[in-house]
């Protein structure tokens, strides 16, 4: 089973980007998919799953090859000051077999000052997530490195970093400044890793993770890439017990 989170970045960049964007998610054809900054649905219908979740108005989407049992999207009460927009977790338990997984993919406050506000909004997200039970895996763009207090508040509340388990000395840039769709940005931010799949430590036994890389991270030879941003595969051991018509085991 393949999990892959990527902020898409809408529709910036030149038209041609969007055909590169689909061509790589087809490629790495994840089993569940968790994007963000979704502005246009033609991306989500071209792309081949029975499952697709986009609540209106909100710029994150999860699509499975699993059935969904219940979805929600929560707002988050802490806002930040310095952006003129309120940010959201989108929530989807999905049937993988005898152990429901419930998938969170959020979008956190951007700016280097926000810190208080990422770690408010993480918070928010623990307490949504605290009565989900151990199946719980948190994806997305969470605009904070590995040693910031955003993620050592997921980490000491249970929360494995699984590119960081996997690859322990690797920074796993997924902002990139050769990254050429970076330097259109007004505000620039040094290499890091912003995007993270994490996955509550107890369901390690259920769903075991044999691997997690970095993915979208190379231009075509016209020199385009998928997103602004890199994105995040995580490959586990375990096999559903249900898989729809038509979609092989993995």
């Amino acid at each position: 089973m393949k999990v892959l989170t990527l902020n898409v970045w809408g529709t910036h960049g030149p038209a041609e980007r969007q055909g590169v964007l689909l061509e790589a998610l087809k490629e790495l054809s994840p089993d569940i998919l968790c994007l963000q900054e979704v502005t246009d649905e033609a991306l989500l219908e071209r792309l081949s799953y029975p499952t697709k979740l986009h609540f209106e108005g909100s710029e994150l989407a999860v699509l499975s090859r699993f059935p969904v049992r219940e979805q929600r999207l929560i707002t988050f009460r802490a806002v930040s000051p310095l952006e003129p927009y309120r940010r959201q977790a989108q929530m989807a338990r999905l049937d993988t077999g005898e152990t429901p997984l419930w998938i969170v993919t959020t979008h956190l406050a951007w700016q280097k000052e926000d810190d208080s506000t990422r770690i408010a909004q993480v918070e928010e997200l623990l307490k949504e997530t605290s009565s989900l039970g151990a199946s719980v895996l948190v994806s997305g763009d969470l605009n904070a490195e590995p040693d910031h207090p955003p993620i050592r508040r997921l980490r000491e509340a249970g929360f494995l970093d699984l590119f960081s388990a996997s690859h322990p000395k690797d920074p796993g840039i997924t902002w990139d400044n050769r990254n050429p769709f970076i330097q259109s940005h007004s505000v620039r931010f040094p290499d890091r890793r912003i995007d993270y799949l994490f996955l509550r430590q107890e369901a390690l036994s259920i769903f075991p993770c044999i691997g997690c890389k970095i993915v979208c991270g190379a231009a075509t030879s016209e020199g385009l890439y998928p997103s602004d941003h890199y994105g995040v595969l995580a490959t586990f051991a375990a096999v559903p017990t249900f898989f729809p018509r038509g979609f092989p085991r993995r």
